[in-house]
């Protein structure tokens, strides 16, 4: 007869503990920008866990990724977030970042979140800034009632990255220059020249930044740029302009989302309605009466 296999056993409270305290000491060197190695914190926890494999501690690791995501807080880019975690975990989480406030100050200082220099492009090496997008990341809701909690939110980076007009022009100064450069490349001199930074030249509100071009048909690309010092599946803000523009125009609509700024920015790019492209929180009203 086969042999059954064991049912797997959730983590204890001190397994959670264990790999919550790993996670931020890795987390923590990676906004400060320090060498570490995943692997050798890896290979340093399991002795300290219940029989645990090395998937099993990779999926953990994503899922407190998919934690701090859900609240603006910046994760571990080698962890793509991962959803379905039980309730010890987000409540271990939680406990960890109510017992160590000194990390919000250390996240909003970060050099590598709070990019302040353009990057420059090497036009030799284009096709390794541009990515294939992220696949959509469904995972359930927390139901928060922070008027019955009292518990008010931390730092949302995504809302700081969305206000944060320094970040937003370097980005767009990057994909401009990008732009010209993938234009010159194909040997479209003369359309590089007619790239235009939009928001720059005509102003905010257009629902795309830069006007660009298509370099065999010739016709025009409407880029928005959305830009972050954090990762991949970082969460971006959109406005209604943008949103309008993309349903409105999706065959010349492309966001360019550029991420990972402060260290080597990547770009990941979709092109049409942003409504069925990601999954959309509505998270302010304007009201009147």
């Amino acid at each position: 007869m086969p042999k059954e296999s064991k049912p797997r056993q959730k983590w204890s409270e001190k397994e959670v503990q264990l790999i919550i305290n790993d996670y931020f000491a890795m987390l923590l060197a990676e906004i400060q920008n320090w060498s570490y190695d995943k692997t050798e914190h890896r290979n340093l926890l399991i002795p300290q866990l219940s029989d645990r494999s090395k998937g099993s501690v990779e999926f953990k690791h994503q899922n407190i990724s998919a934690i701090l995501v859900e609240q603006g807080l910046p994760y571990i880019d080698g962890y793509k977030p991962r959803g379905n975690y039980q309730k010890l975990l987000v409540e271990g989480v939680e406990e960890y970042l109510n017992n160590n406030p000194h990390l919000m100050k250390l996240f909003d200082t970060s050099p590598v979140l709070n990019p302040t220099q353009s990057k420059k492009i090497d036009s030799s090496n284009i096709n390794r800034i541009i990515e294939a997008p992220p696949e959509k990341i469904i995972s359930p809701k927390p139901s928060v009632k922070p008027w019955l909690s009292r518990k008010g939110k931390r730092i949302n980076f995504a809302e700081r990255d969305a206000v944060n007009r320094k970040l937003g022009s370097l980005g767009e100064k990057f994909v401009f220059e990008l732009e010209q450069h993938r234009l010159k490349l194909a040997g479209r001199d003369d359309l590089a020249q007619k790239v235009i930074w939009a928001s720059k030249e005509y102003g905010d509100g257009l629902g795309f930044d830069i006007l660009s071009f298509d370099e065999q048909t010739e016709s025009e690309r409407m880029l928005e740029v959305k830009s972050t010092g954090l990762g991949k599946y970082f969460p971006f803000f959109l406005t209604q302009n943008e949103l309008l523009c993309s349903e409105d125009i999706p065959e010349q609509f492309q966001l360019y989302r550029v991420f990972d700024f402060g260290r080597s920015p990547r770009i990941f790019i979709l092109n049409g309605s942003l409504r069925s492209l990601c999954n959309l929180d509505p998270v302010l009203y304007r009201a009147t009466l």
